[in-house]
C-alpha cells in the first residue's frame, strides 16, 4: 500500500468529519483542538495504554458495529 501524502490524509480526515459530524460540529471540533497544544504521542499512549494492536482493532470494530447498529445501517 502506498502511504499517504500529508496534504491526502489532512483532506480524508477533513472529508470523515465534515461526513460525520456535518459542517457546524466539525468546526466546533476543530476549534477546540486548534488551541490545544497536546503532544500526539502522549495522547497516543493514554489513549492506548494497557492495549496491543489487536485489542485496539478489536474495539474499533465494535465502536463501528454499534455505530451502525443506532445509525440503521
Amino acid at each position: 500500500m502506498k502511504m499517504m501524502s500529508d496534504l491526502n490524509i489532512k483532506k480524508k480526515g477533513l472529508n470523515v468529519l465534515f461526513r460525520e459530524l456535518g459542517k457546524a460540529d466539525a468546526l466546533r471540533f476543530l476549534s477546540q483542538i486548534r488551541y490545544e497544544k497536546r503532544d500526539y504521542l502522549t495522547l497516543q499512549e493514554e489513549l492506548f495504554k494497557g492495549m496491543d494492536v489487536d485489542e485496539i482493532f478489536k474495539r474499533a470494530k465494535e465502536y463501528e458495529k454499534s455505530k451502525k447498529a443506532y445509525n440503521g445501517n
